[in-house]
């Protein structure tokens, strides 16, 4: 019951960090139209549970905007044994998916390089154009910090 209860916290502390920036007259405005949604799911693996964290957002969500020039991207992070931290950044704009994977263990990285081309082929199988497919050692570029006085998403 308690690991139900911090569950549950946990997704409204997310919902809470997808709501849109708070106003601020003094800071140019945020783009209150771009969604963005963060949630956790869970993984069964031989370890136990594994909690992959997700972010999904739109850029160019303005009236001006062209529905093609909008990118949607996915985040998620997931650290399972024996692959270690593994973190993805899928960005699907106009007709082209791109995949971006960081892993930060050396034989992690060496296998995902490996089944590069079994992803690119999934990706046409679920009828998504495959764009760049990039796989890199390490962990990913940190984001922006959070302005001052403004919710701060530690789930990703």
């Amino acid at each position: 019951l308690d690991d139900t209860d911090a569950a549950i916290a946990r997704q409204t502390l997310l919902q809470v960090a997808s709501l849109p920036d708070r106003i601020d007259t003094s800071a140019p405005k945020a783009d209150m139209s771009a969604p963005r949604w963060n949630f956790e799911i869970p993984f069964a693996t031989p370890q136990g549970t594994a909690m992959a964290q997700f972010e999904v957002s739109r850029d160019g969500g303005g009236v001006e905007t062209e529905a093609n020039k909008r990118i949607w991207r996915a985040r998620f992070s997931l650290d399972v044994e024996p692959a270690g931290p593994v973190h993805a950044l899928v960005s699907f704009s106009g007709d082209a998916t791109s995949v971006r994977l960081w892993a930060e263990r050396p034989a992690t990285s060496a296998q995902l390089r490996a089944g590069a081309a079994e992803l690119s082929q999934a990706l046409a199988k679920a009828e998504l154009n495959p764009g760049e497919i990039v796989i890199r050692d390490g962990a990913p570029p940190l984001p922006q910090p959070a302005p001052a006085g403004h919710f701060l998403d530690r789930a990703l």
